[in-house]
């Protein structure tokens, strides 16, 4: 039995239909599933607050159980700090949460990469 905590960032507070977000430090929510043997079994929608450094919300996704973060982009201090403390950083392409989810099940989803890291603020889209 293998049980996830998958983190997603998210352009609106609609769970799964959310859209997905293309920054990290600048989504409006993380939307959490729990996923047990490659099915969702809970949803979670958790408001990105105001934050007064770039690893707070990595912090705050750790203390809820998250061991997977799926965003499009994030500045590089954050991917450290997920790094450092053993959280997972994956690249999605972009569509609802659900979708982004689903392809993480299915394996189609790769580590993060330079390519997605920046130096502060702006979108990160395809």
């Amino acid at each position: 039995m293998s049980i996830e905590r998958v983190a997603v960032t998210a352009d609106s507070d609609n769970g799964l239909d959310s859209p997905m977000s293309g920054h990290f430090g600048h989504c409006r929510a993380f939307v959490v599933s729990t996923i047990k043997d490659g099915e969702i079994i809970d949803v979670e929608t958790i408001p990105n607050l105001e934050h007064t450094s770039c690893g707070q919300p990595v912090e705050m996704l750790i203390n809820r159980g998250v061991n997977v973060l799926i965003t499009q982009g994030m500045g590089m201090r954050p991917f450290i700090v997920a790094q450092q403390s053993g959280l997972s950083v994956l690249k999605g392409s972009g569509g609802s949460v659900r979708e982004v989810v689903l392809q993480y099940v299915e394996g189609k989803i790769q580590n993060m990469s330079d390519d997605g890291l920046c130096q502060g603020g702006g979108a990160h889209r395809q």
